[in-house]
């Protein structure tokens, strides 16, 4: 692996840039982060222009509109189905990207000509994979910021029956798209990202099961974790250009009121909130209510409930997060969050020091990275999917109380994830547009 030449006297970029920054829609995760590396883009001193585009509802996105980021509707993410937020509905999900990649012609015309028409400078992707293609026609260049793809996702559905033809050949398609992108923002608790797959030595391979035959084993654990360096990557094929890879490290929202005001505004009284322990139950954006869940706690916690519908009854001792809670401010009150194992509650509760059971996904693939991230840098217990259904979840949340929340340290990663990403889309484009978009990039995107 070739690391990246720091340059610390490398004058700062004044030139305004325009940055489409394409968003899922498929769970939370892929906003929360995003939102943070807009925030750290609009604060750079050179005054860029970012538009956020997104299938999801501009609610989640309210934070960064406030401080200037545009946004803007579009379907350009096929996304995962999930019936729950631990199960994937895998015909589904495939069915789903067929009807978006025969939409892909329209698709391309549209977001290629709303990209010239704002005179865009760069896209960025978390992730999806057909605005990489969008900027390559269009002309400009493009990044990936995350910590998987979803032509990873779409292969760990291949369960070795006849589905599997049609995944592998309507995949192909995703992975020619990602690969117009030039460089790849990797975040903390990544798995492979096919598209930038060059060599074993470069980008750590997503352990697998007997399912998926015919894959290579994991790659030495050093490149899984997050520091500020670069890979270059030649593709073989006509373009001939350089491509990096730059991992962050840890990007995620912080708290911004402290634990007692918190709890005071979700009125639950003085006498309980200094007398009992707080479990917060997140699941990214899943709509939960009272499940059969019995009386699930240990004693003397409450729960707080993000996503409960108004019409949800919860048992005693539960609480509903109001629809526009500001789930750090949760995560920092917690003793113990639950939940499952996605990017924004993993990364917020590392960055918060907040033990975390978990609810195991086997069907996303996304996961094996993220577990590995939380066993390195935070505390996880699992709790197994029936026993959560059934609300037997006091001895998983007890035993995760006694864990501390965070590693030792000497091991903890750098938080500031979103600043370093920030600077890095930065000089990306400074260098791209000084060299001109097929020249090679040199060694200074980070500074």
């Amino acid at each position: 692996m070739a690391f990246l030449t720091i340059e610390t006297q490398r004058p700062a970029n004044t030139k305004s840039f325009i940055f489409c920054f394409y968003v899922s829609g498929h769970g939370w995760g892929h906003a929360t982060r995003a939102n943070q590396i807009i925030t750290d883009i609009l604060q750079l001193p050179a005054g860029h222009t970012v538009y956020v585009v997104s299938n999801a509802t501009d609610f989640i996105f309210q934070g960064v509109i406030k401080i200037g980021a545009i946004y803007r509707h579009s379907l350009i993410d096929a996304g995962v189905v999930q019936p729950l937020a631990y199960t994937v509905d895998r015909e589904e999900t495939i069915s789903q990207l067929k009807a978006f990649l025969e939409r892909r012609p329209e698709t391309m015309e549209k977001e290629v000509k709303w990209l010239k028409e704002v005179g865009a400078d760069c896209v960025i992707c978390d992730a999806p994979f057909l605005p990489c293609a969008a900027a390559e026609a269009a002309g400009i260049p493009a990044a990936i910021a995350s910590n998987f793809t979803f032509d990873e996702v779409y292969e760990g559905l291949c369960e070795g029956d006849a589905l599997d033809e049609e995944i592998r050949k309507l995949n192909s398609q995703v992975i020619d798209d990602y690969k117009n992108a030039d460089l790849l923002v990797r975040l903390p608790g990544a798995i492979r990202i096919p598209s930038f797959d060059d060599s074993d030595e470069l980008v750590p391979i997503t352990p697998v099961t007997s399912s998926f035959p015919g894959r290579k084993g994991v790659v030495n654990g050093k490149h899984s974790l997050p520091s500020v360096s670069s890979s270059n990557v030649r593709l073989h094929d006509s373009r001939r250009h350089d491509r990096h890879i730059i991992d962050v490290p840890l990007v995620f929202r912080k708290f911004r009121r402290p634990r007692d005001e918190v709890l005071a505004g979700l009125n639950i009284p003085k006498e309980i909130r200094d007398t009992h322990k707080v479990l917060v139950l997140s699941f990214g954006g899943q709509i939960l209510g009272k499940e059969g869940w019995g009386d699930p706690l240990p004693p003397n916690w409450i729960c707080i409930v993000c996503c409960a519908s108004d019409a949800a009854k919860l048992p005693p001792k539960f609480y509903k997060a109001t629809r526009d809670a500001y789930v750090p401010d949760l995560t920092n009150a917690a003793d113990v969050l639950l939940g499952k194992l996605g990017y924004g509650t993993c990364s917020e509760c590392i960055g918060h020091g907040t033990p975390f059971v978990y609810v195991p996904r086997p069907q996303f693939i996304e996961e094996m990275g993220l577990l590995k991230l939380m066993k390195n840098q935070g505390s996880a217990v699992e709790l197994p999917r029936e026993d959560f259904e059934q609300g037997k979840w006091a001895s998983y949340i007890a035993k995760a109380a006694e864990l501390p929340g965070r590693c030792e340290p000497e091991r903890v990663v750098a938080h500031n994830g979103g600043e370093v990403a920030a600077r890095a889309l930065e000089n990306f484009v400074v260098d791209r547009k000084r060299l001109g978009r097929r020249g090679d990039i040199p060694s200074t995107i980070v500074e």
